[in-house]
């Protein structure tokens, strides 16, 4: 996995934290106890400073970023989806940040907040706890549901779960093992 220095700054990661080898994290960064960084992701804190804390999943190909002496909090147990991108906000405990959504500068997610696929949270917005934002840009749209909430607490356990099972399983193959005559 490539695990960049920038500068002064070096990234801290728990030992039980998973990083696909694809996934760059870069600089003043910190992440926390099973937290898995799924392939192609990437974590810049080279100017500004980034937090993952314990049990957030940041899925395939997301983009995590903060401005220049600023800072980007992923708080525990979210979710971060494919392809997401998130700038120098703030994401609260459960929460779910949809494919491709974006959540701009100072802007904050409530605890067990869903943002729905492809929505943009601009800049200084706040989304409530609990609740449903979905368009661009994004607004609530309503209220989670208890069954909601547990059904995305399983999710967030599957990925803490990779966190063991991929360093066991993941394995690079030859190519004569893959490369077969048709």
């Amino acid at each position: 996995m490539p695990v960049y220095a920038y500068g002064k700054h070096t990234p801290r990661i728990d030992p039980s934290a998973y990083i696909f080898p694809s996934a760059d994290v870069i600089g003043n960064v910190r992440i926390g106890a099973k937290v898995f960084v799924g392939a192609g992701a990437i974590i810049r804190g080279d100017y500004g400073v980034i937090d993952i804390d314990d049990g957030s999943a940041i899925e395939e190909n997301a983009t995590i970023h903060a401005r220049m002496s600023q800072k980007t909090t992923i708080c525990k147990n979210v979710t971060i989806s494919h392809a997401a991108m998130i700038h120098t906000s703030t994401i609260r405990d459960g929460a779910v940040i949809g494919m491709k959504a974006v959540v701009s500068d100072f802007a904050e997610v409530g605890e067990n907040a869903i943002v729905a696929e492809g929505a943009v949270v601009p800049s200084k917005a706040r989304i409530s706890p609990g609740s449903i934002a979905a368009g661009v840009p994004a607004v609530e749209i309503g209220k989670l549901k208890p069954e909601q909430i547990d059904f995305w607490q399983a999710v967030k356990q599957i990925y803490q779960d990779l966190c063991r099972q991929y360093p066991k399983k993941l394995r690079l193959l030859d190519p004569s093992e893959y490369i077969v005559k048709i």
